[in-house]
Order: structure tokens, then C-alpha cells, then sequence
């Protein structure tokens, strides 16, 4: 916790019960966030039949069927 010198020992004793309030509604809400968050797309680098080397990409079916 960051100290809070030079401020009016009332408003810091606020901020203090205030981060505490929150903190863990906050935490829980970031961690629902992340576990939602739609996965990117897999990309494979792959060479091609002619030697190039290319770029695949593979739609993931949970992600999919989610957005339907």
C-alpha cells in the first residue's frame, strides 16, 4: 500500500477505505473479464508446396460456436 505523505490525514484514511472497498470486487470482475475474452486466432507458419513459406490459419471451434 503506497504511503500517502503530505496529504490531510482524513482524505488519505479515505483513499485507504475506499482501494479496500473495491479491491476485491475489482479483482474478481478483472479475472471474469480475462476468462471471457475470445481466444485469437491460431496461426500456423508453413511451407507450401512451391517452397513458400505462408501463413495458416485455423478458426477455433469453441469460438465459433460461442459468437453463433
Amino acid at each position: 500500500v503506497p504511503s500517502y505523505t503530505g496529504m490531510v490525514d482524513g482524505l488519505g484514511s479515505q483513499l485507504l477505505q475506499r482501494r479496500q472497498l473495491y479491491s476485491a470486487p475489482m479483482s474478481k470482475l478483472r479475472m471474469l473479464m480475462i476468462c471471457r475474452m475470445a481466444k485469437p486466432e491460431e496461426v500456423l507458419i508453413v511451407e507450401d508446396e512451391n517452397g513458400n513459406i505462408v501463413r495458416e490459419t485455423m478458426k477455433d471451434n469453441d469460438v465459433l460456436v460461442q459468437y453463433k
